[in-house]
């Protein structure tokens, strides 16, 4: 074969690297079997010169010598005074040379020759032999630059949704490992004051205790085994998809001859169908008014000299990041920020828009009744929310209350436009009852006995309370008066 290598000293690393490089950049002339050991028939490894001129691989070589037990010449029979065997270093780096141009895939296996062109109908890189024979016969070419950037050109276009969605999917996840955190926090905290609360009934209550608090162990671990079920999944669609963009990416940056070898496999990940955008999760986090609400009620017949029943209590997931909550959750009223992570604002749950709060148990029939003490709170609002719009983000459409802002009293009904009221005496308490089954929602004045405002409505959707506050002074929706009787 024809080589042109340029001269430098033998063994010097800069004769090898340039050695290399100059039989990268080459087209292989001769059948490459010439560069192959006359014992093993394979590429010379570790190749030594005899002194009769003819080389082989030294491991072939010693081999040999072992088994006929003289130092002769596998080929011409010449025997060697010498068993010390210098290097072919010349030859050595041209087999090294050969095999890397082979396993670079620039390279046709079969004719040594250039992939210079690209078979359209068997979609694989060729050399100018193959496309004269058999087997691509009346075939279509292309040469290999305008191919791989065809093929590049429609796997960048594939690229940038695979890239947006796991990034979105990154997004959620952290979004969702927060909101774990939030959980275990919330767990912690609820399991604090639910200890608080029965040290004052320790000798009565110490099995209502362990009870409660593992009903909450076991709701945090039934929602964090959910959530991290749902973290998992999540990173898995991750790992997916960044090992798809990594391959991608990775194909883009190889050779053309190398990257359209490796082009149907990258095509086959990049046209997987992209998975679907992960859900919201609403109910996430820890149902934390079960465990802390109307708490003393449960032994009420054992206590009812020390214990009170509430008929609304209000559900902290739901409260505006301004309200604070009373730790029985009785009472709410305006203030800084919740030290809440900036990516929990955007829970479901969170009345975002209206500073405002829900009660934890909604009401889909029958008549109920609570009392809120307003005290000289100057801007309140009370009504009912229902659930359908809480869910749509959309408060107005589905809000009946009547607020209290600035000495001017107004209702408000969904559709409708806003009416003053008349307010004759200052309230201390508002009444508000809802009775779903006649679609009647009623506030009145408990102190004289006064209906403040009606609405009539045929209520369809669970209505749940509505407290609404700008005011430090605290509304407090106040107990029952019950009583109990054993038959």
């Amino acid at each position: 074969m024809t080589l042109f290598v340029k001269r430098l000293k033998p063994g010097s690393t800069h004769a090898r690297e340039d050695e290399t490089k100059t039989n990268m950049a080459f087209t292989w002339s001769a059948p490459s079997n010439e560069l192959c050991c006359p014992v093993c028939q394979d590429y010379f490894r570790d190749p030594v010169l005899l002194p009769c001129s003819h080389s082989f691989c030294k491991a072939c070589v010693l081999r040999w010598w072992g088994t006929k037990r003289i130092r002769e010449c596998p080929v011409c029979k010449t025997v060697s005074s010498t068993n010390k065997l210098p290097c072919n270093l010349v030859l050595k780096n041209l087999c090294e040379a050969f095999r890397l141009e082979m396993d670079s895939g620039v390279v046709c296996r079969l004719h040594t020759e250039r992939l210079k062109l690209y078979c359209l109908d068997h979609r694989t890189p060729v050399c100018v032999v193959c496309r004269d024979s058999s087997s691509h016969r009346n075939h279509s070419f292309t040469p290999v630059d305008e191919a791989a950037k065809l093929h590049r050109d429609l796997l960048l276009k594939k690229l940038t949704p695979l890239r947006e969605k796991a990034k979105l999917f990154n997004e959620v996840k952290v979004k969702w490992e927060a909101t774990d955190g939030e959980i275990r926090t919330q767990a912690q905290e609820t399991e604090e004051k639910i200890k608080q609360e029965f040290n004052v009934l320790r000798e009565f209550l110490q099995t209502e205790e362990r009870d409660r608090i593992s009903a909450l162990k076991r709701e945090e671990t039934l929602k964090r085994k959910k959530m991290q079920s749902k973290i998992a999944t999540l990173s898995r669609e991750i790992n997916t998809l960044e090992s798809t963009v990594k391959t991608i990416e990775e194909g883009l940056k190889d050779g053309d001859a190398s990257f359209l070898l490796k082009l149907d496999g990258i095509l086959q990940k990049a046209q997987r169908p992209l998975p679907d955008d992960p859900k919201q999760i609403t109910g996430a986090l820890i149902d934390v008014a079960k465990y802390l609400g109307n708490i003393s009620f449960g032994v009420w017949c054992k206590m009812r000299e020390i214990v009170s029943y509430t008929p609304v209590i209000l559900n902290p997931n739901t409260a505006h990041r301004e309200l604070h909550l009373s730790e029985g959750l009785t009472s709410v009223k305006c203030g800084p920020k919740q030290p809440l992570a900036v990516l929990l604002h955007s829970q479901p749950e969170r009345m975002q828009q209206h500073r405002s709060v829900l009660g934890c148990e909604g009401f889909s029939s029958g008549s109920h009744t609570w009392d809120v003490e307003i005290g000289d709170n100057r801007v309140w609002a009370l009504g009912v929310l229902a659930q359908g719009a809480q869910r749509r983000g959309d408060i107005l459409s589905g809000l009946w209350m009547v607020r209290f802002y600035i000495d001017k009293f107004t209702a408000f009904a969904p559709s409708c436009l806003p009416s003053v009221l008349t307010l004759k005496d200052r309230l201390q308490r508002v009444r508000v009852n809802l009775d779903f089954t006649k679609g009647k929602l009623s506030f009145l004045n408990p102190d004289t006995d006064t209906l403040l405002h009606t609405f009539n409505h045929t209520f369809t959707d669970r209505m749940f309370p509505y407290l609404n506050t700008w005011n430090e002074l605290p509304l407090k929706i106040l107990p029952l008066n019950v009583s109990v009787t054993v038959s």
